[in-house]
């Protein structure tokens, strides 16, 4: 698999986080990256750089310039790496600066989901999801896993790049590529709980045990569909996208440790646990205890030593 790193200035520090909270998941030996960025883009030798330590390749896509601002830019940088990809023979993964790797081996697990069934494979969203004043109710998210030819069975992204560059000389706001590539998307696509977007998500943190998270404004928090502010994460996922502070990308970087507080009411809850499972065991009749006589036991003794002995002999005519 092939993760296609694809970040702008605006983003270019939370795509250092993101490369660093790769790099402390490990080496991912059997895949490779690739870092697409408009030619005037700050810290991508450094970016290189640290996904080098976890991949063994790593290559640089230039995407086309004169396409500034959201979504004319972002919408440019996934047609261009859709026709780079085409060529290859690996399915990639485009990657945004505010997705976060949550485990060893999370590489792996994405590439054996996608072979179980191969096409374009991320997060389902059932919720609504503002766009140009309106609101879409069902899509596949975009930063997600898609399969090297799948423009052969997605016009709408075919032609993406004319779409993109007619509203950028009518100056008007196209929609998002993953909007205007819903339907062609949901055809060949799938969920993956592997893959969990919160959008526009803030402020990560442990919680009676579990990492929860808040929405950054009410219109956050009305497409994660909750009214108070924080919501767990999926145990799930392999990878979490939509952190848009960084707070999730630290805690990776350190290996998502437990505050002392969090993990002192844990072992206390455990111990509860234990004692509670005692006092059951406890409450059940006990089984009749069964005694061997000194004559079975020698017996069962002497029967062992025999089958040694005879495992013995076989090893040593095999030697021989």
């Amino acid at each position: 698999m092939n993760i296609v790193f694809a970040y702008h200035n605006g983003d270019a520090d939370l795509a250092m986080e993101s490369a660093k909270a790769i790099t402390a998941m490990g080496i991912n030996m059997r895949h490779k990256a690739t870092v697409c960025t408009k030619s005037d883009t700050s810290g991508v030798s450094d970016v290189i750089h640290e996904l080098k330590k976890s991949f063994p390749e790593v290559d640089h896509l230039t995407a086309q310039d004169g396409f500034d601002g959201w979504p004319l830019g972002p919408n440019q940088m996934f047609s261009d790496v859709a026709a780079a990809m085409y060529s290859t023979n690996a399915p990639f993964y485009f990657w945004e600066p505010d997705c976060v790797p949550m485990k060893e081996g999370w590489v792996d697990d994405l590439d054996a989901e996608y072979h179980r069934k191969v096409g374009i494979m991320g997060h389902l969203y059932e919720g609504g999801m503002a766009t140009n004043g309106k609101n879409i109710y069902r899509m596949i998210v975009g930063s997600a896993v898609y399969p090297p030819n799948f423009l052969d069975f997605c016009p709408s992204a075919q032609s993406l790049s004319t779409y993109n560059l007619a509203y950028k000389n009518a100056g008007t706001i196209p929609e998002p590529w993953d909007v205007r590539c819903r339907w062609n998307f949901m055809a060949i696509g799938r969920d993956t709980p592997l893959i969990r977007t919160y959008w526009k998500s803030v402020n990560y943190q442990w919680k009676d045990g579990k990492i929860v998270f808040y929405a950054e404004d009410p219109e956050a928090q009305a497409v994660q569909g909750v009214t108070c502010p924080d919501r767990v994460i999926s145990s799930q996922a392999v990878v979490i996208h939509g952190c848009k502070d960084g707070s999730l990308h630290k805690m990776a970087q350190e290996g998502f440790p437990m505050p002392q507080s969090v993990s002192n009411d844990a072992q206390v809850e455990t111990v509860y646990d234990k004692a509670s499972e005692m006092m059951r065991k406890s409450s059940k009749k006990a089984k009749k205890k069964r005694v061997i006589s000194e004559q079975e036991r020698e017996r069962r003794r002497q029967s062992m030593m025999e089958i040694l002995q005879r495992k013995r002999e076989r090893k040593a005519q095999a030697a021989v």
